[in-house]
This record gives structure tokens, C-alpha cells and sequence, in this order.
């Protein structure tokens, strides 16, 4: 991408954040270096070694350092990975179940939160180590049940409140009882309340840059939530998305793109009204679609496409006309399967999680400027 465009669009993203701060909108910006252009990622392929499965990485506000959360044999561990030399610079254990999920940053950056099987992780960036392991509360079930599953999770702007979804629990089979939003305080390192979701599943998390609008994607659509009155509670559900998975917020919090995996289409929601504007059809041929991520100036929406035949490729998509730009597709990507896409704060580099069976065996990060 030309270093021109680069800087364009981090100066349109520089000036959104301060926008931002000046309404009193934005207080999470606050948390992060805006003096200081992030940089780009050196175009390489790093094993994480031992790992069979990685998360789509979180890349740090000046760019220099991936973090992913991956599984092992032995249990799940957090890579910290040097993006300007592709290097393993620590590995952090972090339990010894069989599922690593979501993560969000905390604390200026100098946190991440990661979840894994019933347990909030917490890891100082600083030092690269464990700094906590807080169990999720259990949830009302009946005798022989089984917790649900852990989803997604949000973070608010002012990085005081974490929200992670759960599914009802179940018997090995369908849910047998409602899923519910955990709340969690970063202060307190308590969770504080637990609200029921409509639906059986729900799946990814946003909140709106003004702290007060969470919104949660499952099998009912979209289910908005408040919290101007401390706790969240529903205010609709926006069932015209149909099931929704993981979600993109634009930098300014007007518009939200609800993808559908198995569909291979995005509803586009003006959250200004909770009303669905129009549906991006991927044309997918029913390939896996994923990760969705919206630029830092807005004007792009980013989607992985795997269709375990080919290599992965990445599609862009104009956010003012909600149609491809063909010139922009990115692929010979050098991972066979693609599991997650991160988009660099620079605006130009691309963060792929992925796996080789053939050449080069393994589990790998790989960094590609676009």
C-alpha cells in the first residue's frame, strides 16, 4: 500500500479519536499513544510452536507486538510475537484445558484479557506473565449439565467494564436453559452481574464508542442492550440481521456489519435507528467467511475467506458503496488454513492465524502488508 494512503488514513484516524475525546465519547483513546504513527509489520511466517490452533492475534496501538492465544497439547498459552522481526519473544501458559478464546486489551495495553475454559486470564504486557485466573461464575443448571460455552467478549471505552456472552447450559446436546451476558469490573476483578439473553447462542460482542450501547449477535439476530442504568438491560432485539455471528463496529459507532458464516453475507446496520440498511453478499459458494474488520478511516471492510480448497484470501469491500474492490484482494497467502484475521493499526499490514499440513508443519502467524 502506498506510504502515502498510509499516513492518510492514519491522520483521518488520529483526528476520529480526538473527535472522540473532545465530545466526551472516546475515553478509551485516552489509553493509547496518539502522538506516534503506528508501525508496520515486517511481511513474515512465525511458527508458534507446540500450538494446533491459534486465535486471530491482538496487535498492540503502536504496532510492534502480536499477542495470540493458542492451544496446545498440554493446555493454551499466550505468543507474544515481535512483529518488525517475526520472532517468539515469550510464551505465556495460561491453563491446562483445550480452548483459548476471545481477548481484549486493558489497562492502556498494558493488560490482555484471555479466556479459556471457564477462566478469565489476566497478563501484564509489561513482564509477559500471569498475572491472574479468575473463574467464571457458574450459571443456574440442572443436575448433569454442563456450563455453556464462552463466546466472545467486549471491552468498554473507558476499559472499566468487560462483557462476555455464554450460551445456556447443555447435556452434550441443545441448550437447556437461557444464555446469559456476564458482567465483569476490571477495578473490583470481580464479575458483578449476570443478564439473560434472548435465544439460545449468542456469539460476538460490540460496544458502541459512546459506553452506553452493547450489542450481541446469536441465533435471535441482534440483541441491543443499555447500560445507562448501570446494569445492561435488553432494549430490542433486531431480528431482520437473521443469525448473526461475529460483528465490525466503524471507528465512529454508526454503522455495524453482522456477518453470517454459513451464509457468506453481512447485514449492514445503521445503529442510529437499529435498522438493517442493506445485506453485502459475499459470494462466498458457502467457503467459510470470517473475521470482518473495518479500517481505521472507515471506508474499508475487511473479510477472511477460507474454502479449505484453495488458499485463504481476504476481500475488500467499499463502506460507502457496499461493493468489492476487486484490486484490493489480497491472497498467496502462505498458511493452507486460515482461523483468524487481525488488521494492523497502521492501517496497511494483516495479522493471519493459520495451519500447515504440508509444507513447513505447523501452526503459524503471518504478517503481510496489503
Amino acid at each position: 500500500m502506498n506510504s502515502l494512503v498510509s499516513r492518510a488514513r492514519w491522520l483521518a484516524s488520529l483526528l476520529a479519536a480526538g473527535a472522540l475525546l473532545l465530545t466526551g465519547t472516546g475515553a478509551a483513546v485516552a489509553d493509547q499513544d496518539l502522538t506516534q504513527e503506528p508501525v508496520p509489520g515486517v511481511e513474515n511466517l512465525t511458527p508458534l510452536p507446540a500450538a494446533q490452533y491459534a486465535r486471530a492475534p491482538l496487535i498492540s496501538a503502536d504496532g510492534t507486538t502480536a499477542y495470540v492465544g493458542a492451544i496446545e497439547a498440554t493446555g493454551t498459552k499466550l505468543y507474544v510475537v515481535d512483529t518488525q522481526t517475526g520472532e517468539v519473544t515469550a510464551d505465556v501458559p495460561t491453563s491446562t484445558g483445550r480452548w483459548a478464546g476471545p481477548m481484549v486489551f486493558g489497562a492502556r495495553g498494558s493488560l490482555v484479557y484471555l479466556v479459556t475454559e471457564g477462566t478469565l486470564n489476566v497478563i501484564d504486557t509489561a513482564t509477559d506473565t500471569l498475572r491472574a485466573s479468575i473463574p467464571v461464575p457458574d450459571q443456574p443448571r440442572p443436575p448433569g449439565t454442563r456450563p455453556g460455552s464462552l463466546s466472545r467478549m467486549a471491552i468498554s471505552p473507558d476499559g472499566a467494564t468487560i462483557y462476555l456472552d455464554q450460551s445456556g447450559p447443555h447435556d452434550n446436546g441443545p441448550s437447556v436453559g437461557p444464555p446469559r451476558l456476564l458482567v465483569f469490573s476490571t477495578a473490583r476483578h470481580a464479575f458483578t452481574a449476570a443478564v439473560p439473553l434472548p435465544g439460545e447462542s449468542p456469539r460476538d460482542i460490540v460496544v458502541r464508542p459512546n459506553g452506553r450501547d452493547v450489542y450481541v449477535s446469536g441465533d435471535v439476530g441482534l440483541v441491543h442492550l443499555t447500560t445507562s442504568a448501570g446494569v445492561p438491560k435488553v432494549v430490542r432485539t433486531i431480528a431482520a440481521t437473521g443469525f448473526a455471528d461475529e460483528l465490525a463496529l466503524t471507528p465512529d459507532g454508526r454503522r455495524l456489519y453482522a456477518l453470517s458464516k454459513p451464509d457468506g453475507r453481512a447485514a449492514v446496520v445503521d445503529l442510529t435507528r437499529d435498522d438493517v440498511l442493506t445485506t453485502i453478499d459475499f459470494r462466498s459458494d458457502f467457503s467459510p467467511v470470517l473475521s470482518p474488520a473495518v479500517s481505521a478511516d472507515g471506508t474499508r471492510l475487511h473479510v477472511l475467506v477460507d474454502d479449505h480448497r484453495t488458499a485463504p484470501k481476504v476481500l475488500s469491500y467499499d463502506t460507502a458503496t457496499h461493493t468489492q474492490v476487486t484490486d484490493e484482494t489480497v491472497t498467496d497467502f502462505a498458511v493452507e488454513r486460515a482461523s483468524g484475521l487481525t488488521v494492523g493499526p497502521d492501517g496497511e499490514t494483516f495479522y493471519l492465524t493459520g495451519t500447515n499440513y504440508v509444507d513447513d508443519p505447523g501452526v503459524h502467524l503471518q504478517i503481510v502488508s496489503f
